[in-house]
C-alpha cells in the first residue's frame, strides 16, 4: 500500500479519536451540571398511583432544580424515591413536588385536590338531574333548585299573575365536580350515571346546598368547557310554574278580573289577625 495513504489514514485516525475524547469529555462536563429529576411522562389525573410507566427520570440543570423536586440518587426507579397518589393532575413533562404527593395509604386524596378554604359537599343524584350521567370529575356545573310553594287563600289570589305552585332557580354557579359516587377521576368517555355528586363548595355554597336539599329537588346543569360566565339577573333570578304556562298566565287573568276590584283589611280581634276581602 501507498506510504503517503497510510499517512494519511493514519492521521486520520488519530483525528477520530481525538474528537471521541473531547465529546466525551464536553458530555462528562455537562453532566456534572445535570440532575434527574422527576417528571409525568403522560398527562396524570388527581388520585393517580406513581408508577414507573406513568412518571419518568428526566435530566435537569442543577442550578434551575425548584425546591421539593424529587432528585435522583445513584440508580434508584422512580417508585425507589417517590411512592403514593398525585394531590392535582399533572400535564405530560411536568415535574412531580413531594407536596403534590400523598403518601401511600395516608392523607384523604380528594380533600389535598381542594382549593384553600372550600368545602366538599355530596348531594343525591339521579340520570335526569347530572344531564344523563355525562357529567364527569373535573366538569364545571350550576346547581338549580325546584321546589314547591305553599300559598293561602289570600296570598294565591295576590300571586295569581306571578306564580301558581311550583319555582326554580339556579342557587349556585360554576361549581367544580370533585367525584361522582366515589370516583375522584374520569376513566372515559362514556356516560355513568351516579348515586352521588360531590362538589367543591365555599362555606356559604355548603349551607345552601344542606337546606335547598331539604326545600325541593336539586339539579345539575353542565357548562360548556371555559365558561366561566355568571348571570345577574337581579331579584328576579328564578323562574315560576306561571311564567312557563301560558295557561297559568290566563287562569291568573281571570281570577283578577272576576268580581271586580277588591281590596284586604286586616282585622285585629283581640289577639287575632284576620284578613277580610272587601269587594268595591
Amino acid at each position: 500500500m501507498n506510504k503517503n495513504i497510510l499517512i494519511v489514514l493514519g492521521g486520520g485516525f488519530l483525528v477520530a479519536i481525538v474528537v471521541a475524547l473531547i465529546v466525551q469529555a464536553s458530555f462528562g462536563k455537562k453532566n456534572s451540571n445535570m440532575v434527574e429529576v422527576v417528571v409525568a411522562s403522560q398527562a396524570v389525573t388527581a388520585g393517580t398511583n406513581v408508577t414507573n410507566s406513568n412518571f419518568k427520570w428526566q435530566e435537569w440543570p442543577k442550578d434551575s432544580v425548584f425546591a421539593g423536586a424529587i432528585i435522583r440518587e445513584g440508580k434508584k426507579s422512580v417508585t425507589d424515591s417517590a411512592q403514593g397518589k398525585v394531590r392535582r393532575d399533572l400535564s405530560a413533562g411536568e415535574p412531580l413536588l413531594k407536596s403534590a404527593l400523598t403518601a401511600a395509604g395516608k392523607g384523604n386524596v380528594l380533600a389535598a385536590a381542594m382549593e384553600p378554604g372550600m368545602r366538599a359537599m355530596a348531594i343525591k343524584v339521579s340520570a335526569e338531574s347530572m344531564v344523563g350521567g355525562f357529567i364527569s370529575p373535573g366538569d364545571k356545573v350550576d346547581v338549580i333548585l325546584s321546589y314547591q310553594i305553599k300559598l293561602n287563600g289570600d296570598e294565591a289570589d295576590s300571586a295569581a299573575g306571578k306564580v301558581d305552585k311550583h319555582a326554580s332557580q339556579t342557587i349556585l354557579e360554576n361549581v367544580n365536580v370533585l367525584a361522582i359516587d366515589q370516583n375522584s377521576s374520569k376513566a372515559d368517555d362514556k356516560a355513568k350515571v351516579g348515586r352521588t355528586v360531590t362538589l367543591e363548595v365555599d362555606a356559604a355554597g355548603a349551607e345552601k346546598l344542606v337546606l335547598a336539599s331539604e326545600m325541593g329537588d336539586l339539579s345539575l346543569s353542565l357548562r360548556a368547557l371555559g365558561d366561566d360566565s355568571h348571570k345577574d339577573r337581579g331579584k328576579h333570578n328564578f323562574t315560576t310554574d306561571v311564567q312557563v304556562s301560558n295557561l297559568l298566565q290566563e287562569l291568573g287573568k281571570m281570577k283578577k278580573n272576576a268580581g271586580g276590584k277588591s281590596d284586604i283589611v286586616r282585622v285585629y280581634n283581640g289577639q287575632e289577625i284576620e284578613n277580610v276581602t272587601v269587594r268595591r
